[in-house]
């Protein structure tokens, strides 16, 4: 339990510290959603970049790892479009939200710093590669979603245009930093250069600053997002999150699809984590159920620090 404890509080203490830094306006609002631009747009691609240039593989076929950690998102989020449409009567739309509230772990602002500390460097390679599938296709996923769902509320009456949204997705993702930096990495690692010499040097220094940075710029990011009502649904959306997720991960993990122990823990502890901001992103602008969002936001963040360790207990 102390090795666990050792390295979970330390990520909620420089959460703690980028709320109270921000809370008491020592730094503006500003300077954290500056430090979040960065983190997004310089030391993730970087480290995603090294991470696919150099990662090695040979334990597993990682798209088995890829398959077991999306089935457990498939899961949760029918649960949560049930759950939020037929127990608390809310729309298709607000569905979609819930959807994403429930899978759409905060893999980068938490999972990095988070995995990395618990399992060092290799640890780190698999989480990354599951990023790299991870952003695109939850992008995808969430934006058809809502698309059918804006339909099936009435706000929109015209038929899909499935070509129409594609091509406004992928201008999306192309000018997306992270799907730059997993881009400019498959490049680099097909060229069979490698990375050293002072540019490897350079591209370390950036790396290493992800993980502290992106506690502090979630902590920060915090004043932004409060319990706006909704409190029995975004407490039963973050129980989904914190608790159901990662035990249909433990369930297939560990006996239908078996992953080698490092594979395990990390799809365990990466399926653990709270809900990302990118459900407020998603609910705000389409305008819709953003409360329950926010809500899910915070209330999942702090039951995290009570479920983290159990499930990094049981891993």
């Amino acid at each position: 339990m102390d090795s666990i404890l050792i390295i979970v509080l330390p990520a909620f203490g420089l959460i703690g510290l980028g709320y109270l830094i921000a809370r008491l306006n020592y730094l503006s609002e500003s300077t954290g959603d500056a430090l979040a631009d960065f983190v997004f747009k310089v030391a993730v691609p970087v480290l995603l970049m090294k991470s696919i240039a150099t990662a090695q593989f040979t334990e597993i076929n990682p798209w088995v790892f890829v398959l077991v950690y999306f089935f457990a998102i498939a899961v949760v989020w029918a649960g949560a479009i049930v759950l939020i449409r037929w127990v608390f009567k809310r729309g298709s739309r607000a569905g979609v939200i819930a959807g994403v509230a429930a899978g759409y772990s905060n893999l980068v602002l938490f999972g990095i710093p988070l995995v990395e500390r618990a399992y060092g460097q290799p640890g780190l390679q698999i989480l990354l590669f599951l990023l790299a599938i991870h952003l695109p296709t939850m992008m995808a996923v969430s934006t058809f979603l809502m698309e059918h769902a804006v339909r099936a509320d009435g706000v929109e009456t015209e038929k899909i245009q499935l070509l129409t949204i594609a091509r406004n997705l992928a201008s999306n993702l192309i000018v997306n930093p992270i799907i730059i930096g997993i881009l400019v990495g498959l490049l680099w690692r097909a060229s069979g250069l490698g990375i050293g010499g002072a540019p490897g040097h350079v591209i370390d220094l950036l790396a290493r600053t992800t993980g502290p940075l992106a506690l502090l710029s979630l902590g920060m990011g915090l004043i932004k997002y409060d319990v706006r009502g909704n409190l029995l649904a975004a407490c039963s959306l973050a129980a989904i999150c914190l608790l159901a997720m990662p035990a249909v991960i433990y369930v297939v993990a560990s006996t239908i699809i078996p992953l080698p122990p490092l594979w395990f823990k990390v799809a365990l502890l990466a399926a653990s984590c709270p809900t990302g901001v990118n459900a407020y992103l998603f609910a705000n602008h389409f305008k819709i159920a953003e409360g329950l969002a926010s809500s899910t936001i915070v209330i999942s963040l702090v039951g995290s620090l009570i479920t983290i360790p159990l499930w990094l207990s049981l891993a």
